[in-house]
């Protein structure tokens, strides 16, 4: 309604209470005015009472929906606010568990020399096949080829370095479970928080 915002309240009020005198004079005199113009004055007396009612009703109304807009707005405002507790809570304690893992894996790649000694290294051959099975398996982008002149020859690969890249890998893996964990925790959170 366009003419909400541009009159004021009061003169609806107004229109509702001339209408309502009106009809209450037209039925008190009545008599002494002749009936062309009591009808008229009936007709436009009753408008006045209609128009001004239902323009109050609409106040009336439009404030109630406000009132609603605004409860509504607050409480958005509060889930974003625990939302985002949530989400800092989330990540405070992903970069956390992530640290974690990485600490881990570099411990386990400290251990490499003492697991895997120079002898070991140097009596140990990785051949060509391996390291194409295993590049291809780390990329996801080909299937490795199965020519027999790969897989036959010697790669100049050692075996600490396929324990450091295995290593990394699976911290990589770990990584990835951590934040799986805690991007579903987050959901389930969130979830929470909005079916309330």
């Amino acid at each position: 309604m366009f003419l909400l915002n541009f009159l004021p309240e009061w003169i609806f009020y107004a229109l509702s209470l001339v209408g309502i005198i009106g009809t209450v004079l037209i039925i008190a005199f009545g008599v002494v005015i002749p009936l062309p113009y009591k009808l008229a004055l009936q007709i436009l007396f009753a408008l006045l009472l209609i128009i001004g009612t239902f323009f109050v009703g609409c106040f009336s109304n439009e404030a109630e929906w406000q009132l609603k807009v605004k409860q509504m707005e607050a409480e958005i405002a509060k889930k974003e606010l625990e939302a985002e507790k949530i989400s800092h809570e989330v990540v405070t304690k992903y970069v956390d568990r992530v640290k974690i893992v990485e600490g881990k894996t570099h411990e386990i790649i400290k251990k490499v020399p003492v697991y895997i000694t120079k002898e070991s290294d140097d009596n140990c051959t990785i051949n060509n096949g391996f390291v194409s099975l295993h590049n291809s398996s780390a990329s996801q982008t080909k299937i490795p080829d199965t020519s027999r002149d790969i897989n036959e020859g010697a790669s100049n690969v050692k075996l600490s370095e396929v324990a450091v890249t295995v290593s990394e890998n699976y911290g990589t893996y770990y990584q990835v479970v951590e934040q799986l964990k805690s991007l579903q925790y987050w959901i389930n959170k969130q979830r929470e928080l909005n079916n309330d």
